[in-house]
């Protein structure tokens, strides 16, 4: 790929519905957009342009776009030049915004001093400024914060069972004012609102309003923060993913992809192993994800599979390779898949080797610490585990879940479970025989990968692959940290306050679920309940809940707003609790003979 084309493909990345818009106007846009559904990109690179097959017409696209020319009669920007750059979308990734440095300086040419000082380290760089917003895009960031505020309020107000079914219609008008506004982070809160409201209206299965209630609470808490005065560029959020280069080669193996069936979005995610750990972390990810809107009805089109870096097949076919990246780009846990990344070699990958054998985990009290200490990306609760037994299976169809009960050589014992969908069956079934053949056999044993979780004070895996190659050395020893000695005398109390925060949780969800105008049922038990705990920095806050709700049931001095704000001083309360709390009860739960576990099949 030379510089022409990645320069085009820059630009391509870049746009934007309001610069599509900008080079012809709204009409045909709209138009383009509809031409381009289900349609799969066709195109080759020349020198200094994409050539794009489009309605019938050859397009060619150059940098500057408005230059671009479509073989059509139109000497105008046309709908076949948009209709191609909104394909070409699909194709070139978007954080694709920025040339390699030697591309970038490729039309300089070299000065005398900059060969002198060639081998000077460079300077460092001043600071970012986190620029004010002028009093025109504040205004404007405030008007679009107090209608997400409206529509937030309304929710809480009729709750989830009187909600109008136009509401996701009107989250996803606030979201484009957002858009228009640059309020980048206000809204991906408002369409993750929306979707998940959909999912509701629509009686999907994968709606969860506990988690939704969560969810609606932190975006009137962020949107709040929106309406104050001096607001700065950062305080908007980006629209796009900012990724740091990555020094020196980066050796990527496979470990594994998980089908995302739920949710605001579908497809695959696609686990590596920094194999030297370069980017500082163990696990990075690569997601190959679209809105679910395009999944349904009439909307459902094909997806271009993700071709990344200059790899040349998609990343599905590559999955069983090592490769070596120079250029490589992340942010965080997910890498990039800029074509300026380079693949330096791809050979086939083994997994049973050190850089895996010492991830590999066999005593299940590690888990659950440093699920403890883990942070906010979801790879932070991915791990290899080398199960000793299969102590019983089951299949739970109420949930449709299979659920295998396991434990490590210490006798430590907790679950798997995994989700039967029609997505899932092959899967599903291959857990079933695994289980089968362990409990038979015990000296059969395999490793998992799986996404680890605890709640309601059980630690829970849900796997993701499953390897019966991997065999890591014997002569390793796990030792529980100091601060976990007392965790089988504190069980008893941190199952008691689990168990209250549970209750406040479901309080706070019959709320959102059937509105402020609905009476709250066992105030004074609650209230007492976590006086008696002695928790009376949670008492004061969740009293002024239950008052609040109350005032706007029975007059009209009520404030939804208020009611919203000690809704979120609670979950933070909640949430900065559990997290010991968890872990305390989960190493109790998971010693041998602290529960009955079902034997045979």
């Amino acid at each position: 790929m030379n510089d022409n084309i990645r320069r085009i493909r820059m630009k391509i990345a870049a746009a934007d519905e309001d610069t599509l818009i900008g080079l012809a106007n709204k009409g045909t846009y709209k138009r383009a957009c509809k031409d381009a559904e289900g349609v799969t990109p066709e195109f080759t690179e020349g020198d200094d342009f994409i050539e794009v097959s489009f309605g019938g017409e050859k397009v060619k696209l150059k940098d500057p776009l408005d230059k671009s020319e479509c073989s059509c009669p139109s000497r105008t920007i046309c709908r076949h030049i948009v209709g191609a750059l909104v394909l070409m979308k699909s194709v070139v990734p978007a954080e694709e915004t920025a040339l390699p440095p030697a591309a970038e300086k490729a039309d300089e040419p070299e000065k005398a001093e900059d060969t002198a000082e060639k081998n000077t380290p460079p300077a460092e760089e001043a600071p970012a400024v986190n620029a004010k917003l002028s009093a025109k895009d504040e205004a404007k960031v405030h008007d679009c914060a107090a209608l997400c505020r409206e529509l937030i309020n309304e929710i809480l107000t009729d709750g989830l069972v009187r909600v109008s079914p136009d509401m996701p219609a009107r989250i996803e008008a606030a979201a484009v004012r957002c858009h228009g506004a640059g309020a980048a982070s206000a809204e991906r809160i408002m369409r993750n609102l929306g979707g998940r409201l959909s999912e509701h209206i629509g009686r999907r299965a994968a709606f969860d309003v506990q988690y939704f209630a969560q969810s609606l609470c932190y975006a009137d808490k962020y949107i709040t923060g929106l309406q104050r005065d001096g607001l700065t560029e950062d305080d908007l959020g980006e629209f796009r993913r900012s990724y740091e280069d990555v020094l020196g080669e980066l050796v990527l193996l496979p470990i594994g992809i998980k089908e995302v069936l739920t949710g605001e979005y579908v497809g695959r995610i696609y686990y590596f192993l920094d194999e030297n750990r370069v980017t500082g972390r163990d696990h990075l990810i690569m997601s190959d994800l679209r809105p679910r809107y395009y999944e349904q009805g009439t909307n459902r089109r094909r997806n271009a599979p993700i071709v990344p870096w200059d790899l040349g097949v998609p990343i599905k076919n590559a999955m069983r390779d090592r490769i070596t990246l120079h250029g490589a780009r992340v942010s965080g846990e997910k890498l990039s898949s800029s074509g300026s990344t380079r693949v330096v070699s791809q050979t086939k990958a083994s997994l049973n080797t050190a850089a895996v054998h010492r991830l590999v985990i066999d005593d299940f009290r590690q888990i659950a610490a440093e699920l403890d200490e883990a942070g906010s990306l979801d790879t932070d609760r991915l791990f290899f585990v080398r199960p000793a037994s299969c102590n019983g299976q089951r299949f739970d169809r109420y949930t449709q879940t299979y659920i295998m009960d396991i434990a490590d050589w210490r006798g430590c014992h907790i679950t798997v479970r995994a989700k039967y969908r029609a997505e899932t069956k092959e899967f599903v079934e291959l857990l079933e025989k695994i289980g089968k053949r362990m409990i038979k056999d015990k000296d059969v044993s395999y490793t998992l990968l799986a996404e680890a979780q605890v709640e309601d004070g059980e630690l829970t895996l849900f796997p993701i692959e499953v390897y019966d190659f991997i065999t890591p050395p014997d002569d390793t020893q796990y030792f529980l940290p100091e601060k976990y000695d007392d965790a089988a005398e504190c069980a008893g109390y941190a199952q008691a306050l689990l168990e209250l925060f549970a209750k406040l949780r479901q309080t706070m969800t019959t709320i959102v679920h059937c509105g402020l105008r609905t009476g709250i049922r066992d105030e004074d038990r609650l209230i007492t309940s976590i006086k008696n705990c002695g928790l009376a920095g949670l008492a004061e806050p969740v009293q002024a809940m239950f008052r609040a709700a109350g005032e706007y049931r029975h007059n009209t001095g009520g404030s939804a707003a208020e009611v919203m704000v000690l809704m979120d001083r609670i979950y933070e309360y909640i949430k900065a609790g559990e997290r010991k709390l968890q872990t305390i009860s989960a190493l109790a739960k998971m010693q041998p003979g602290a529960n009955d576990i079902p034997k045979g099949e």
